[in-house]
């Protein structure tokens, strides 16, 4: 299956983490670096960028499958997406959107990435608005990068991804902590049954820009919703994308290892019925 080789260049970018505004800056122009704006208007992007930074839309990953909005596209074209940006096996890619969604669209690409089996992956801590606030440089240019050749050897990394009959399973045995990412009126209008609200914007601080929280702070409040890295967490939300926020604050922010996410989310599980059993 196609897909993105597990063996990233290490120089840069060891393992998937949160990336410093001054980190990027530094590194903006080695070789092997590929940058993501992942905000969610093509028109932001068009009014500047980071330098070399070229942009994906998430919703160009998904797509209404059976009527489903909001379904993965098959793996091989993910992965092809990626391939046309000129990100290959080699390249350490670090991603950013912005704040105003609380960071998710750039964890989403993230996640894919992970899931695809990359592993030199960033999130720019603060995104956009924290770099413009710090007078960095900022373009309107577009960056040449040629496509790459489709990897070959590549491995799915399934343990990052939920399913939902598997989740279904797991939830009848109490064995799994479920977190719903999305607002109070959102969860309190239906939710997966046991799920604990874990609002994505209550891990980030900050008013006009962004950052992440300590991992301290985000692990006290992890255990306030049940997470003690015994059981296995699964993370949730509308339809996936906010999601992977929670997901990537727990699993590479604060520390937790057993973390994955549903990513079809509320939308696959009413889709099902299950919501009404």
């Amino acid at each position: 299956m196609a897909g993105l080789a597990a063996n990233a260049s290490a120089s840069l970018l060891e393992k998937p983490g949160l990336v410093t505004t001054e980190w990027l800056a530094e590194h903006a122009d080695h070789p092997d670096l590929r940058v993501i704006d992942a905000r969610s208007g093509l028109s932001a992007y068009m009014r500047g960028h980071v330098p070399g930074a070229v942009y994906l839309n998430t919703e160009s990953v998904r797509i209404s499958a059976g009527g489903i909005p909001a379904s993965l596209l098959p793996t091989g074209q993910i992965a092809s997406i990626f391939q046309r940006l000129g990100i290959g096996a080699d390249h350490a890619v670090v991603i950013y959107s912005s704040g105003e969604e609380a960071f998710s669209h750039a964890t989403y690409v993230a996640f894919l990435l992970e899931w695809l089996g990359h592993r030199s992956i960033g999130v720019l801590d603060g995104g956009f608005e924290k770099w413009s606030a710090e007078d960095r440089p900022v373009t309107t240019e577009f960056p040449r990068h040629s496509p790459v050749v489709s990897a070959t050897g590549a491995r799915l990394q399934p343990e990052v991804m939920t399913e939902a009959p598997a989740l279904r399973e797991m939830l009848r045995d109490e064995a799994v902590v479920l977190l719903d990412a999305r607002g109070e009126a959102a969860f309190e209008a239906g939710h997966l049954p046991g799920a604990e609200r874990f609002f994505l914007r209550n891990t980030l601080a900050g008013e006009e820009v962004l950052t992440w929280k300590s991992p301290e702070a985000i692990r006290e409040l992890a255990a306030k919703a049940g997470v003690d890295g015994r059981k296995p967490v699964v993370t949730y939300c509308t339809s996936g994308r906010e999601s992977s926020q929670i997901w990537f604050t727990l699993r590479h922010v604060a520390g937790f290892e057993n973390v994955s996410s549903y990513h079809g989310s509320w939308i696959d599980w009413t889709a099902r019925g299950w919501h009404r059993k």
